[in-house]
């Protein structure tokens, strides 16, 4: 089986290194140097102080056709309209699975011209040390749900599933995303504001209030129609991933441009839709946005 991961941050990477032992893996990635970097000295892992290297062909994408049975698109939200653009152009057919956090990438899936179109949610906590490197910090799972199309080219992944991961399909798109994007909107733009791990969430007494504020307002914008079970879910999360620093906050430490947008921003939208007011959502956003590119001794 032929998979393409276009993207090479911390998921994409994670997912080469995973799938390289049963599959015919190729990144391709937005620089040479990346792309060169992974051809001569292989992609490095670590996972529990452990590391291997593990061989991997890539290329910089927009310099010749991108061919695979499965890609997997693994990009940011804002380099989303860039990715359709590219894979539009340079490849010839093969199903597409998206991993974006939020939901701002929903509007942008009909521009795609392929018959096979999913996306996904990823549980997995992984960190990006260099161009080369990912640690894998927490083992999760990636679920998947189509979008669009048939689900036949996508079966083959569950061959390539496995105990350390796990790939796993689900009948609902929306209510995939849904929920991953409220844990996203809870922890992230508290995590990345606070500069905490996840766990802290949940451990430190007026944190937590500040995490309630915040689920009940989003909990309207969106009509949310369990609250006990998307809050269990949030709760889950922080306890299982309590040593991990968010995305959002690790892009903040980097002097990155976060996904903010695509999350926060989304749920804002909703609710002007409802005419739900959501000055809380507005006021991390505001703060999250301010402090982009600045990084931490900024």
């Amino acid at each position: 089986m032929k998979i393409g991961i276009i993207g090479g941050g911390a998921i994409g990477l994670l997912i080469a290194a995973y799938l390289s032992s049963t599959c015919e893996v190729t990144i391709y990635t937005r620089r040479k140097t990346q792309a060169n970097l992974l051809n001569e000295r292989g992609l490095r892992m670590i996972k529990n102080g452990d590391e291997r290297i593990v061989p991997i062909r890539a290329w910089a994408a927009g310099y010749e056709k991108m061919q695979a049975d499965v890609f997997f698109v693994t990009v940011k939200q804002y380099d989303m309209v860039h990715a359709i653009e590219l894979c539009n152009q340079w490849t010839d057919g093969g199903a597409f699975v998206f991993l974006q956090n939020g939901m701002g990438h929903v509007s942008l899936l009909s521009q795609l011209k392929a018959q096979c179109i999913a996306v996904g949610t990823v549980e997995h906590g992984a960190f990006k040390k260099d161009d080369r490197t990912v640690e894998h910090t927490g083992i999760g799972k990636i679920s998947i749900a189509l979008f669009q199309g048939d689900t036949g080219p996508l079966k083959q992944l569950l061959d390539v599933s496995s105990s350390d991961f796990p790939i796993e399909f689900e009948h609902n798109w929306q209510q995939l995303l849904t929920n991953k994007l409220v844990v996203n909107a809870v922890i992230n733009p508290l995590t990345a504001m606070l500069r905490v791990p996840n766990g802290e969430l949940v451990k430190t007494k007026e944190y937590k209030k500040m995490m309630e504020l915040l689920f009940s307002e989003i909990c309207l914008a969106l009509s949310l129609p369990d609250e006990n079970e998307a809050r269990e879910r949030i709760v889950r999360i922080c306890e299982r991933t309590a040593n991990n620093r968010s995305s959002m906050l690790c892009d903040l430490e980097n002097g990155r441009m976060t996904e903010i947008e695509a999350i926060l921003g989304y749920v804002i939208a909703k609710g002007k839709e409802k005419g739900v007011q959501t000055p809380i959502c507005q006021f991390l956003m505001n703060a999250v946005k301010g402090m982009e590119g600045r990084g931490f001794n900024g």
